[in-house]
């Protein structure tokens, strides 16, 4: 007969309880650390919500007053050099991993005077939050978008778990450096039911990432309770599976959650290890501004009143009180600073005028920064040694594939912070398609395999890229790139520009394209088009070996991320490439005119080159000289603009060919582009060649049908040059 044998979990959840015994061990200067932090945040939010209500905030501002001892708590138990990544809600956690980082070392409140970086750590909190050029992030990133590296913070994030994956990245990143670094990503109730969290809490065990998920479970997302939202309420419990062991802690005491994390943190430098610590704690306000949550009606007053008992503020001091280290006075002291550092940013902000706050106009971001920081510069291009086909060197035949094997490897010879990652590139001998031949066995210890998790793995890499890495990050298939579209574009392709520069994404994505291959519709996108709707990428796709080595040691110069789009039926494509030398670069931004002609001008990339070569090469019996020109570089801010418009006011007449769908492809935008900079050089519209705009089918004889032929581009190019479009 059957019978069942229950399993021992592989980790453990705990219930965090405090004695008194524990409050009395611990010394008073750090009682008086977390008070003082306690007092700043409230008084700090506090006066947001007054500015908010005033119009002197654009946009939302969530604060956290109620749950000020998990900010204090978790603050005063980490070094300054551990590193904390926050959600929408974190004014508390930002300001309070930031004053103790500036703070003197020994900094005890009431004996010791605030110092000027201290001061400037609450005025350019509340400066970024009114979104005024003296706050962290120009400005740019207000209340949900908080960074500075200098002090610890890996940036606040307003997309719901969406800081995750990059706050795992950075401690995986710390630990492969050889760092006892601990990073504590914060996150609610509601992310824990976002994919990304489970997709890179797996990843974090596998890895062994010294990352500490904090859950603030405030018991509502908004107005959605957590007996609503999560089958297990105890939510600690639902890390248990990826083996990662888990405490419960009172989110409302700031011993406890002092307690908790110290010794949290302490174990996972001595064995690094992903952790978790739900914090049971409430916000008194509804998700954003003053009012209660029960106006709302999705909790009732009764409730708020048995929380807002429970709150540190009133709490805390009385337990001080009781154990004879804090007295009424040391209170009102604490409270009078936090209160005096609030007023001085608030009036370093703003001016009374009639009698009410204002923003003087010279506060406020000049209107030409909108556009900084979007990329990092080239500057790290300086000295390049780039190379050229027309060059007189000696060379050696590679194929496509073997050249991204070699440059792959021959990088992370020269850069021990190159890694690289995705799904079985350690695997098969070289991968899936062979691109990463011989890597594994080269460097041991820096070639992942991961698992089906693209939003992981991506968001790890670009996680591990913000904090000084430099990954290489395969996609197998550009359709993929959906499935980790958040952390693609709103984390990699948004957050330099968001934080003001203050940090990059030196990031290398490479992905094969499938078309022809009978993949089907979800296994044959070409994603230029998709990439370039996000300005902080940058696009390159070369179309043989000699540029794929040049354009990739380009691409991991750069200090933005680089999409390299590959195509699989390049990879067994045999070409010349220069002998003995990997380490040179083609120019990032550089078209080639692979054929010179004067009655037409053709823009393709990838497999479109060889096509219109062949269709040109026909044409020329019939007197008709076609310009084939290699795009090489894709993005929009770097198309080779120059190129174009010499090519077209030669000939006076453009035609796009690619292989994407019209509507999935960048011909719609160049050809706008073109019309709109070089109308008078033209003779006729801007022709295209593209696939149907359908996904493309298995069948042999049905994809056939809706990818463009040579015969299809001799015919526009025929067409074009005698300007019958």
């Amino acid at each position: 007969m059957s019978k069942r044998i229950a399993q021992q979990p592989p980790a453990v959840c705990s219930r965090f309880v405090v004695e008194e015994a524990d409050r009395r061990a611990i010394p008073r200067r750090e009682h008086l650390r977390l008070l003082a932090l306690l007092h700043l945040i409230r008084a700090f939010e506090t006066r947001v919500l007054d500015l908010k209500e005033a119009d002197l905030i654009h946009g939302p501002a969530h604060t956290s007053v109620g749950q000020e001892a998990v900010a204090a708590g978790v603050a005063v138990a980490l070094r300054s050099s551990d590193l904390i990544a926050s959600t929408h809600r974190a004014h508390g956690h930002f300001l309070a991993k930031a004053l103790l980082h500036y703070a003197p070392p020994g900094w005890t409140p009431l004996a010791d005077e605030d110092t000027p970086p201290m001061y400037e750590a609450v005025y350019r909190t509340l400066a970024e939050i009114m979104g005024l050029a003296a706050g962290w992030c120009g400005g740019r990133g207000g209340s949900m978008h908080l960074y500075d590296r200098a002090s610890g913070n890996l940036g606040s994030n307003a997309i719901v778990g969406g800081g995750i994956p990059l706050a795992t990245g950075a401690a995986w990143a710390e630990r492969l450096r050889g760092r006892d670094t601990v990073v504590v990503s914060f996150f609610g109730d509601g992310a824990i039911n976002q994919g990304c969290f489970h997709e890179v809490a797996n990843m974090a065990a596998l890895w062994e990432a010294p990352v500490l998920y904090l859950i603030e479970n405030n018991l509502y997302a908004v107005g959605t309770c957590t007996n609503e939202s999560s089958h297990v309420c105890d939510l600690a419990q639902r890390t248990l599976g990826y083996g990662i062991s888990s405490l419960i802690v009172d989110g409302m005491d700031p011993v406890a959650m002092y307690l908790a994390v110290r010794e949290t943190a302490h174990a996972m430098r001595a064995n690094p290890f992903p952790q978790a610590i739900e914090a049971k704690t409430y916000r008194h306000y509804h998700h954003a501004g003053r009012l209660a949550g029960s106006a709302f009606g999705y909790r009732t007053k009764e409730e708020e009143a048995d929380w807002l008992a429970l709150d540190p503020l009133a709490t805390y001091p009385q337990q001080l009180a009781a154990e004879g280290l804090l007295d009424e006075a040391d209170d009102e002291g604490l409270r009078a600073w936090a209160q005096a550092l609030v007023e001085r940013a608030t009036a370093a902000c703003t001016v009374e005028r009639d009698g009410a706050r204002a923003i003087p106009v010279a506060h406020w971001p000049a209107p030409e920064s909108a556009g900084q920081h979007l990329r990092a510069g080239e500057e790290s291009l300086a000295g390049a040694v780039y190379r050229q086909r027309d060059d007189r060197t000696a060379t050696e035949p590679r194929t496509y594939v073997q050249a991204i094997a070699a440059v792959t490897r021959r990088a992370m010879e020269r850069d021990e912070r190159v890694i690289v990652l995705g799904e079985e590139v350690a695997n098969l001998r070289g991968g899936a398609y062979q691109a990463t031949r011989g890597v594994a066995e080269a460097f041991p210890g820096r070639v992942f395999n991961t698992p089906i998790s693209e939003t992981g793995f991506v968001g790890m890499a670009g996680g591990a890229a913000s904090v000084g890495l430099r990954p290489i990050v395969e996609i197998m298939f550009p359709d993929f790139a959906l499935m980790a579209s958040d952390q693609l574009f709103n984390q990699i392709g948004k957050l330099r520009h968001m934080y003001g520069g203050q940090v990059s994404f030196p990031l290398v994505l490479r992905t094969r394209i499938a078309m022809g291959y009978g993949y089907g519709g979800q296994h044959s996108m070409d994603p230029a088009g998709l990439f370039g709707l996000f300005p902080g990428w940058r696009v390159v796709a070369p179309s043989s070996a000699w540029d794929y080595i040049g354009l990739f040691n380009t691409a991991l110069r750069l200090e933005s991320p680089v999409l390299i789009l590959e195509h699989g039926m390049l990879y067994d494509v045999m070409d010349e490439t220069p002998a003995g030398d990997l380490d040179y670069l083609v120019p990032y931004g550089a078209a080639r005119v692979v054929r010179p002609g004067m009655h037409l001008t053709v823009l393709t990339y990838l497999t479109g080159v060889a096509a219109c070569l062949q269709a040109a090469d026909a044409l020329a019996r019939e007197g008709l000289e076609i310009e084939v020109m290699d795009l090489r570089t894709l993005d929009y801010l770097g198309m080779d603009y120059a190129a174009i418009g010499a090519s077209v006011a030669k000939t006076g007449a453009a035609l796009i060919v690619e292989q994407a769908p019209r509507s999935q492809g960048i011909g719609a935008r160049l050809a706008d582009e073109i019309q709109a900079r070089w109308f008078d050089a033209l003779d006729a519209p801007v022709a295209h060649v593209t696939a149907l705009d359908v996904p493309p089918p298995v069948s042999r004889a049905l994809e056939a049908a809706v990818l463009p032929t040579v015969d299809d581009i001799r015919a526009a190019m025929r067409r074009a040059a005698r300007r019958q479009v």
